[in-house]
C-alpha cells in the first residue's frame, strides 16, 4: 500500500531498518546513530545496519515546513511518550497534499495484548501537561490502540488532513495496521463515514478482547505471512526475537 500512494515521491522515514525496508525514496531520521538493541537485531539478521541520515528526535525534526513529500513510518509511533507531539510534527514537515504513512501495532496482535487500551483522554492529557508514563517493560510501548482506536485519534486531532486509505491488518507484516493520512481537509463527509469505521472497529475489538480462538487465528496468520515473505528463515527470526524479548 506504501508504494502505491508514495512512489515518485521524496520522504522521511522515521526509524527505518534495513532488514524490513520500505525501499522507497527517503532519509532515515533517528535519534542516534550510535548501536541501540534495535540496531543489534538488525546486526544480527543483515550483518548491517540502515545508516541515519538525520539524527534528532522523530517528534523535533531539524526540516523546514512543508517541505517533505511524505513521512513514513513502521511500529515507531508506540514509542514516543507523546504520539500527538510526533503526529502534529510529522504534519508540520509534509507538504499540503503529501502523506502521512504509518503501520501501528495492534495490540491484540503482538505481545501487548494484555495492556489497556490507550484513550484519547490520556494522550491528551500528556500532551498538555508533558507528564508521561513509563513504557511497558517488555515491548518499551508507551501506547496500545486498536485500529479503532487510532482512527478516534487521527479525528480527535482536528488537523487538515483525512484518511485516505487504511488496513486492519497491514500488508506489510500483518501484526499491525496501516493508516494512510493525506494532509488536506477533509469533508463532511469524510469525517462521518471515518466516525463510523472507528465505531465499528472499535466494537469489534471490544467483542474479541480476550478471545483466545482469535488469538490463535492471529498467530497463525502471522506466521503465514511471515512464511510467504521470507522462508521457514524468517519464522525463525521472528522466534528468536520473541525470545530476546521475553529475556528483557
Amino acid at each position: 500500500m506504501a508504494h502505491k500512494y508514495l512512489d515518485g515521491l521524496k520522504g522521511l522515514e522515521i526509524g527505518g531498518s534495513i532488514h524490513n525496508p520500505f525501499s522507497l525514496d527517503t532519509q532515515n531520521v533517528d535519534y542516534t546513530d550510535e548501536k541501540t538493541v534495535f540496531k543489534e537485531e538488525e546486526m544480527d539478521e543483515q550483518g548491517m545496519s540502515l545508516a541515519v541520515d538525520i539524527v534528532a528526535p522523530g517528534d523535533e525534526i531539524p526540516v523546514a515546513a512543508e517541505s517533505q513529500d511524505f513521512v513514513i513510518n513502521s511500529h515507531v509511533l508506540e514509542h514516543f511518550p507523546d504520539p500527538i507531539n510526533a503526529l502534529k510534527e510529522w504534519y508540520r514537515v509534509v507538504r499540503p497534499g503529501g502523506y502521512i504513512f504509518m503501520i501501528v501495532p495492534h495490540k491484540e496482535r503482538t505481545f501487548d495484548r494484555d495492556q489497556a487500551r490507550t484513550t484519547v483522554g490520556e494522550l491528551q492529557e500528556r500532551y498538555a501537561t508533558k507528564i508521561f508514563p513509563k513504557p511497558h517493560s517488555k515491548s518499551q510501548h508507551y501506547s496500545f490502540w486498536t485500529t479503532g482506536d487510532f482512527l478516534e485519534l487521527v479525528l480527535s486531532l482536528k488537523l487538515d488532513w483525512k484518511v485516505v486509505d487504511f488496513q486492519d491488518v497491514d500488508d506489510k507484516i500483518g501484526n499491525g495496521f496501516a493508516i494512510v493520512l493525506k494532509k488536506e481537509k477533509a469533508g463532511r463527509e469524510d469525517i462521518e463515514r471515518l466516525m463510523m469505521e472507528a465505531r465499528k472497529l472499535k466494537q469489534q475489538a471490544d467483542s474479541h478482547q480476550g478471545n483466545k480462538f482469535r488469538r490463535v487465528v492471529q498467530l497463525a496468520g502471522n506466521a503465514w505471512r511471515e512464511l510467504r515473505r521470507n522462508g521457514i528463515g524468517g519464522i525463525w527470526q521472528r522466534i528468536k526475537l520473541m525470545d530476546k524479548w521475553d529475556e528483557k
